[in-house]
C-alpha cells in the first residue's frame, strides 16, 4: 500500500497540471453544450454559470 501511495504521489506530481488543464477544458466545452440525448439532462450546477461564453 505505501509503494502504491509514492508512486500516485509521482504521477500527481508529473501530470497533476495537465490533469488540471484537461479537466478545465471539459468543463468549459461541458458549460458550452447541451446534452446529445433528450432522455436525461440533468440540472447544471450553479457554478457552471462562470465557465459559458454566452449567458442567457
Amino acid at each position: 500500500m505505501r509503494k502504491f501511495r509514492e508512486t500516485a504521489k509521482k504521477f500527481v506530481v508529473k501530470y497533476g497540471a495537465a490533469i488540471a488543464s484537461c479537466a478545465f477544458a471539459f468543463v468549459a466545452i461541458s458549460a458550452n453544450t447541451s446534452c446529445a440525448l433528450p432522455f436525461y439532462e440533468p440540472e447544471e450546477p450553479k457554478g457552471l454559470k462562470n465557465f459559458k461564453k454566452f449567458n442567457k
